[in-house]
């Protein structure tokens, strides 16, 4: 599989945003995002991260400025009933962070704005990617201003959970351990009426019970 290609514009087309990325002397043909590929000039140098998509006799390549967007188009493909051309629809229209916001924000309407995009599949985006979102390692990359302006969507639950989770991994918790202490945490619903000092006590003293339950604890 391709993962990676660094080379010369050679020739693109803008009627179905691709382009022809020449690496040595070898030229490859590369789907890719309205906006990167309206902003490609001939003969200029480009790295791109690559997808390849393969099915059946097909072998198609969707290309990308950054890791983290051609993974989140990975998990837009794993979407039943959305396939690479609507995924890679969605990502021209709106971006990846500009699209996690609007799952977060649960906005349909505006999702579906992405040409092939309709409404069910729109809403079918949101059901199945809103408590996903937000536990993506590249999320807390971001621009400080792009993840304040997401976050100003999050509901007060899930904004309190945000702000136990900063913390308590500023004290040196595992990511991991934080999201499974703060999941049983929402489930119990104690913890929103809660002053933030007091939610966190109850988080730092279910990280407690957790540590000693796991194996090999008692000798640590």
């Amino acid at each position: 599989m391709i993962g990676y290609l660094h080379g010369k514009i050679l020739s693109k087309n803008l009627d179905n945003s691709t382009a022809i990325l020449l690496c040595g002397h070898v030229g490859y043909e590369v789907m890719l995002p309205k906006m990167l590929s309206d902003t490609m000039v001939l003969d200029q140098t480009f790295s791109l991260w690559i997808h390849t998509h393969v099915r059946e006799d097909v072998l198609s390549l969707y290309g990308f400025t950054s890791e983290n967007e051609r993974n989140f188009f990975k998990i837009l493909l794993g979407l039943s009933g959305l396939g690479p051309k609507h995924a890679l629809s969605l990502i021209s229209e709106h971006g990846a962070s500009g699209l996690v916001a609007l799952i977060i924000r649960q906005d349909a309407d505006a999702i579906s704005s992405a040409p092939g995009i309709g409404k069910k599949l729109a809403q079918r985006v949101i059901l199945d990617l809103q408590t996903k979102v937000q536990k993506l390692t590249w999320f807390e990359k971001l621009p400080v201003h792009t993840r304040t302006a997401i976050k100003a969507n999050l509901s007060p639950e899930d904004q309190r959970k945000d702000d136990l989770s900063s913390a308590l991994q500023n004290l040196g918790f595992a990511p991991v351990t934080v999201r499974a202490v703060l999941d049983k945490l929402q489930d119990s619903g104690e913890w929103l009426e809660q002053p933030f000092e007091t939610s966190l006590r109850m988080a730092l003293k279910e990280l407690s019970r957790h540590s000693i339950s796991q194996p090999g604890a008692a000798n640590a």
